[in-house]
């Protein structure tokens, strides 16, 4: 029995939209066109990316400056 499971390609790896069972053998079929998303979720997926870039430069720069503050 085929069941379909979409999902999405992150940094390389596949990521399902739902949990597969260990051990089940998979077959991976690109499909011929790019899923089309609704003006309103892009806008928010691209919030969420801005957001996390943002937290990633913040986290970078207070490790930096915890850098700067070692005392030895």
């Amino acid at each position: 029995m085929v069941t379909p499971i979409r999902g999405i390609v992150k940094n390389g790896l596949i990521v399902p939209d739902a949990p597969l069972p260990e051990g089940v053998q998979v077959e991976i079929r690109l499909c011929d066109t790019t899923p089309e998303v609704p003006p309103d979720l892009q806008e928010e997926l691209e919030a969420w990316q801005r957001a996390s870039a943002n937290a990633l430069e913040l986290v970078e720069r207070l490790a930096q400056e915890d850098a700067g503050h070692e005392t030895r």
